[in-house]
């Protein structure tokens, strides 16, 4: 599930990112067909307005990447976030990768500004 092409928003739109590793107990075809299935249907979750998941690599070995997955969730409001940390599909998934060995990290990433104020 790559997603829909991406949003202008005219209003803040936190969203919800979580980046993961491959699991050394499966190959790379069965880890990656897990993650596609497994995220399926996130972006028709209440309160989610957009999902889409991509592969992470390494931008040279000066800087080795430490996960493999990066999956964005577009939320409405922070009250999303809480309720799909706590119960529902995503935290059911986020128990899954833990379990599998898969070392989720959960970012919450806020409005951005362009670098040069």
């Amino acid at each position: 599930m790559e997603g829909l092409p991406r949003r202008r928003h005219a209003v803040e739109v936190p969203r919800l990112v979580v980046l993961w590793t491959r699991p050394h107990h499966l190959t790379r075809e069965e880890a990656d067909a897990w993650v596609r299935s497994g995220v399926a249907g996130f972006d028709t979750a209440p309160g989610v307005t957009g999902a889409h998941v991509a592969e992470v690599h390494a931008a040279d070995f000066e800087h080795p990447a430490m996960w493999h997955w990066m999956l964005e969730l577009e939320v409405t409001d922070h009250a999303t976030v809480a309720r799909t940390m706590h119960s529902g599909a995503l935290a059911e998934w986020l128990r899954d990768l833990r379990l599998l060995g898969m070392r989720p990290t959960v970012l919450l990433v806020a409005s951005t500004a362009p670098a040069a104020a």
